[in-house]
């Protein structure tokens, strides 16, 4: 469960979010639209505790949180490893130096879902954007996540990478994780919960959004 109780950040004089209520079950697939610049980055970091909040009270129940960036850093990229140990990293806990062959197996039936068992010896460097975006899905779901945050994932995938990726989110919600999902693309959120936009710092639901009279979105 997340839930944001009337919650303000600013920076550098700046209100970045402000009087912000949500509330999200565990379950719950909920997707989050809006500019860039409006606030979609501070909510996020926010929801994974990588800011406090200055104002009001975030509270999350949820213990296990996968997350999934935009991008990929030019150091994970010439990260010296393979599509195989990226996703085993996942499986590497405190002192842990070696998997057991149920996390090799995990690690596999996760790389065959995304299509990468046959490059896992590969480097990462040498996988386009679309292949390294799946490797680092992958990764985030071999620990078996409660919580699956998605900052526009889908951001160097053609068109069929994209159609799978929509597909597992969804199938991933079926079998009832809880999906907070940033998108630039409002047809990928039509099995969502709920919809909100986040503009100007403001959270406001797609019915409110639409009762404005703002069309620039549509689902």
């Amino acid at each position: 469960m997340i839930r944001f109780d009337d919650v303000g950040f600013s920076y550098d004089n700046k209100e970045l979010l402000r009087h912000v209520n949500f509330h999200m079950d565990d379950g719950q697939f909920v997707g989050i639209l809006g500019p860039n610049g409006g606030g979609k980055s501070t909510f996020l970091k926010l929801t994974l505790g990588m800011l406090k909040p200055q104002t009001g009270k975030v509270t999350i129940t949820d213990t296990r949180i996968g997350y999934l960036s935009q991008t990929t850093s030019v150091q994970e990229r010439n990260l010296q490893c393979s599509v195989w140990e990226l996703v085993c990293l996942g499986l590497v806990q405190g002192r842990k130096l070696f998997l057991s062959k149920k996390d090799k197996a995990k690690a596999r039936a996760v790389l065959e879902e995304f299509g990468l068992w046959e490059i896992r010896h590969h480097l990462l460097s040498e996988l386009s954007g679309g292949q390294l975006q799946r490797a680092r899905l992958a990764k985030t779901l071999v620990v078996d996540p409660t919580l699956l945050v998605f900052d526009e994932p889908d951001a160097g995938m053609d068109e069929e990478n994209h159609h799978h990726l929509i597909h597992v989110i969804e199938d991933l919600h079926r079998q009832g994780k809880s999906i907070l999902f940033v998108s630039h693309h409002p047809h990928d959120l039509e099995s969502a919960d709920a919809v909100y936009f986040i503009e100007d710092g403001e959270l406001i639901t797609y019915e409110e959004e639409t009762q404005r009279g703002h069309h620039h979105v549509s689902l």
